[in-house]
């Protein structure tokens, strides 16, 4: 989906790098060329990141204005920005505490959008940049289990196709990666809370089979990418077939 230098010197910030999908995308990136600023609340994490074109690492929690604060000090002008930072609490509701549900609206949804006005505010973003952020299959598709998270994606995605109306005149794009299912931590959440027969029926649902999280980075590199320049306000699916 995206050849190699198809990034080549475009400046993109990893929010929630360290995760398994931001980690993926890092390193789609850095293949086609992009130069990297990298954050996340790890920093260990974070320091033991050596990738081509890497720029700087930024140990910082976004999720307070402290954190984004010192962010945007140590962020030059962009090209893009990747939102790979979440949280999900899957739990049944009548379990659900509501720490628990406004910490993910909090991070899933608002910081985002706190991040983006941040970067704009501080005229970080050039012309022609492209924002991705990361939603969820879980968003269109009723889940037990996953009432906070599914609706603070579903906002998320709600945010972003106002974000690229609102963002267009600038020539700033702005779009949404909703993948499904893949090889990570939340998946083995998920295989540990669930049934075997249970797991084994929401496997079956992917008619491709559960990705991996370099599916998902390609999309966001090819949403990054000047091939995309005419795609905004899209969510795409990353999901092996499982929407349909």
């Amino acid at each position: 989906m995206s050849l190699p230098e198809a990034l080549a010197e475009r400046v993109v910030l990893v929010v929630g790098a360290t995760g398994n999908i931001g980690s993926a995308v890092v390193r789609h990136a850095a293949e086609r060329g992009a130069k990297l600023v990298l954050t996340g609340r790890d920093a260990a994490k974070l320091d033991s990141f050596w990738v081509r074109g890497l720029l700087k690492t930024v140990q910082a929690d976004v999720s307070t204005e402290e954190g984004r604060l010192a962010l945007l000090e140590e962020t030059p002008q962009l090209d893009g920005v990747v939102f790979a930072a979440g949280v999900a609490p899957l739990a049944p509701v009548r379990y659900l505490k509501e720490a628990a549900i406004q910490a993910c609206q909090h991070l899933n949804t608002t910081v985002p959008l706190l991040l983006i006005r941040d970067l704009l505010k501080a005229k970080k973003l050039n012309q022609s940049a492209s924002i991705v952020c990361i939603s969820s299959v879980a968003a269109r598709k009723g889940t037990a289990g996953y009432a906070a998270y599914a609706g603070s994606k579903a906002a998320l995605e709600a945010s972003v196709r106002c974000l690229a109306v609102e963002l267009a005149p600038k020539a700033i794009r702005v779009n949404c990666v909703a993948p499904g299912m893949v090889e990570s931590e939340m998946a083995e959440g998920f295989a540990e809370s669930a049934s075997d027969e249970a797991m084994e029926a929401h496997i079956q649902a992917y008619p491709l089979g559960i990705g991996q999280a370099a599916d998902v980075a390609g999309a966001v590199s090819y949403l990054l990418s000047e091939d995309a320049r005419w795609v905004t306000g899209v969510i795409l699916p990353v999901d092996g077939g499982f929407l349909l």
